[in-house]
């Protein structure tokens, strides 16, 4: 009686034993069967090699995400955010915006995420005072400021909306005018720094009652 279990994986015939099965395959499909043996073996290379390479890219992406996601976010031109204000170096600098012979205000809270963090300079009220505030000694310029001013999120009106996109405006320094370009204008302790959109009034703030600070 045949044995319906005993099929060749290959034609499907029927044998009544093992053996004959395997005298079979011997006669009839020996190239065919070395030849299934090694598509089995390419393909479980193919999945396996597949496989390291999708926990390779996985492995590159969790990395990066890791090393980045914080980065645009709480630094700004070098400037960081922190949790609480910094008190290695302390110092303050004071700002006024003159735009088409008008004073402006600056706005409160540039540099302030409420209920997160401060950057290292940051503005708490519209009078102007620049508060730098780091946990060590180092140099800031004007243009950091304004690059946090412009990336601080809820901030009405940013620098160049306030400016009306002017990029030729004027820097006054304690009274005298910076030639040298604003991104080196450095913010040292109580300067009066005055920009000017459009003609130059002519007289100009020199100096900032700073009441202490």
């Amino acid at each position: 009686m045949t044995d319906t279990g005993k099929k060749c994986d290959i034609c499907g015939k029927a044998f009544e034993n093992s053996n004959k099965l395997n005298q079979h395959k011997l006669g009839s499909h020996k190239g065919k069967t070395n030849n299934l043996k090694k598509n089995q073996s390419s393909s479980s290379r193919y999945k396996a090699t597949g496989i390291a390479a999708a926990i390779a890219v996985a492995i590159i992406i969790a990395v990066y995400l890791s090393e980045n996601q914080t980065s645009p976010v709480n630094t700004v031109d070098g400037v960081q955010c922190e949790p609480s204000e910094g008190t290695i170096f302390h110092i303050h600098a004071h700002l006024d915006m003159i735009v088409d012979s008008k004073f402006v205000t600056i706005p409160a809270g540039i540099g302030i995420k409420p209920n997160e963090c401060l950057y290292w300079l940051h503005t708490h009220t519209s009078d102007g005072i620049i508060h730098i505030e780091s946990p060590q000694q180092m140099a800031f310029t004007l243009d950091q400021f304004i690059q946090v001013w412009d990336n601080t999120p809820g901030i009405s009106s940013t620098f160049e909306k306030m400016m009306n996109g002017d990029k030729n405006f004027k820097v006054f320094v304690n009274g005298f005018e910076y030639k040298d370009g604003y991104d080196k204008i450095p913010l040292t302790a109580h300067d009066e720094i005055v920009i000017v959109s459009g003609s130059v009034p002519p007289t100009l703030p020199k100096s900032y009652e700073f009441n202490g600070l």
